[in-house]
């Protein structure tokens, strides 16, 4: 009887045993997520606040704008210690494309076996970059002006270009001595323009890092006036939407298409989003 006893005592006593080890696991658990729901909502207000103060006198923005004639990236450093305007200083790079270029891509069956069908644009003898370095000045126009937290701003930029020219290679569709067709790789020629420019004859674009040894640098000089939407004070990330112009003179003239006019100007509209953060 005394033997049962204490079985059943023992018995109790490591359930109870294995009751606290789980009630001690589940409190470790618990507050291993309590301090990373802890963390999470420590980051999301950082995040909240990250860049957002008014009364800031450095910014850095990264932005993406499009063009009628392309599209660019952006890095901008703003200094604002002064109460009537700002000053930038900004890197972009971005692509320059003639409003005539119109992509196509051969249909059909015929010459598959030589390669693939990519998409080009007829007539075109480079592909066009440019790199652009300039000093601006932002003059706020009207501060806070919608609901006191959208001010305007006009901005005038400019700086040095620098225009950097790639060859375009197609694969054109030859025929041997024998009679076989076959696909070679090539660049615009006077030689070769009968081919270059017709469609019949091109079986698709060669890869865009055929021609990167041929680069060719020509320098210039920009204007950008702009007008800029920006928050005073915005509940994320600050945001900065421009309209501007873009206006670019080059020593030489860039040449893009063979059977349009290549100048040494390059000039287009363009409308921007930037993020960054204030300081």
């Amino acid at each position: 009887m005394l033997s049962c006893f204490f079985i059943t005592r023992q018995t109790v006593w490591a359930q109870e045993k294995v009751w606290q080890t789980v009630q001690q696991q589940k409190g470790t658990l618990q507050k291993a997520k309590n301090k990373q729901v802890s963390k999470a909502k420590g980051w999301t207000n950082h995040l909240k606040q990250w860049g957002t103060d008014s009364s800031y006198t450095r910014a850095i923005f990264v932005g993406v704008q499009l063009h009628t004639n392309g599209w660019s990236g952006e890095v901008c450093y703003l200094l604002n210690k002064e109460k009537a305007h700002q000053t930038t200083i900004r890197l972009q790079f971005g692509e320059i494309r003639q409003e005539k270029e119109i992509r196509q891509q051969r249909k059909g069956t015929v010459y598959r076996d030589l390669g693939a069908f990519k998409p080009y644009a007829l007539g075109k003898l480079n592909k066009a970059y440019t790199l652009q370095l300039g000093i601006g000045k932002e003059y706020i126009v009207f501060p806070a002006l919608l609901q006191d937290q959208i001010s305007l701003k006009l901005g005038m930029e400019a700086g040095m270009a620098l225009a950097l020219v790639k060859p375009v290679y197609l694969n054109l569709i030859r025929v041997d001595p024998a009679q076989q067709a076959y696909a070679s790789s090539e660049k615009y020629t006077e030689q070769n323009k009968n081919l270059f420019l017709s469609p019949n004859n091109i079986l698709g674009a060669d890869k865009w890092s055929h021609g990167l040894k041929e680069l060719n640098y020509i320098p210039g000089i920009y204007l950008a006036p702009k007008i800029i939407f920006a928050p005073d004070r915005n509940t994320s990330f600050v945001q900065k939407f421009t309209i501007g112009a873009n206006v670019a003179y080059y020593l030489k003239e860039i040449p893009i298409m063979a059977q349009n006019k290549n100048t040494h100007w390059q000039a287009s509209f363009f409308v921007g989003l930037s993020l960054g953060k204030r300081w």
